[in-house]
């Protein structure tokens, strides 16, 4: 085989360092293309690691931890009234242990929530249950990095809550400390909570704020923040029909 003259090897060089650079440049906005996220979510993100959602929910540390994940999960017991008219969802109610949280307080509060003349048996139409197998939907509490693991591809940097399915998966963290940026205190707060993510179990999506000084809709990322709109917990705000 005859030998490449100088200036022929030289431009075989030339094109495999191009190539070179090509293929570099390829993976690059490959890896950099598979960013992105949400909060309280329900958008894909799929990075090599499920660190984060789109914006930290305050600027707030975190807290010290004082819980352990162990992703083992204590259903709350019993059976609950059908609120509302129309079809019924069923839905369970769950801690993760090591929460030191116990399971019947936080299903107790998610009922009350759920069961409440603004929620979404007023919104949608529905009947809701509470119920102990069986159920359309589940309500998980979890430690932040049991919520990464659940919520994963999407992103929660164990800050913020998201659903999955039909799992309405809630961040220890918001559940305790709530978030300064939706104007609500903590009880408030978690109504909008749980009613944000369950919205998400029933088909419901993001929205933003409608007007300057308008109710806050539950659909809105309120842990980032309201913009223009006034604060509001609930599916149907209580200004909105005269209560």
């Amino acid at each position: 085989m005859r030998r490449p003259s100088p200036d022929q090897a030289a431009r075989r060089r030339a094109l495999a360092a191009v190539a070179g650079a090509a293929l570099l440049l390829v993976v690059v906005v490959l890896v950099v293309g598979r960013g992105g996220g949400d909060e309280e979510a329900t958008s894909e993100a799929p990075p090599t690691t499920p660190p984060a959602t789109t914006r930290p929910t305050s600027t707030e540390p975190p807290p010290p931890s004082t819980t352990t994940p162990t992703g083992r999960f204590l259903p709350s017991l019993g059976d609950g009234a059908v609120v509302g008219e129309g079809p019924l969802r069923t839905y369970r109610v769950e801690v993760e242990e090591g929460t030191a949280v116990d399971p019947e307080v936080f299903a107790d509060e998610v009922e009350m929530i759920l069961s409440s003349q603004w929620g979404w048996t007023a919104a949608d139409g529905i009947s809701l249950q509470r119920a102990a197998e069986g159920v359309d939907i589940v309500v998980t509490l979890a430690t932040p990095p049991t919520v990464d693991m659940l919520c994963y591809p999407l992103q929660t940097q164990g800050r913020v809550s998201c659903a999955q399915e039909q799992r309405a998966i809630i961040n220890l963290d918001r559940w305790l400390l709530g978030a300064e940026p939706s104007g609500l205190d903590l009880a408030a707060y978690r109504r909008y909570l749980i009613s944000h993510e369950v919205g998400h179990t029933l088909g419901h999506s993001h929205v933003e704020c409608p007007a300057p000084g308008e109710p806050a809709p539950v659909m809105m990322q309120q842990t980032h923040g309201i913009g223009e709109c006034s604060p509001n917990p609930w599916p149907v705000p209580p200004e909105t029909v005269g209560g």
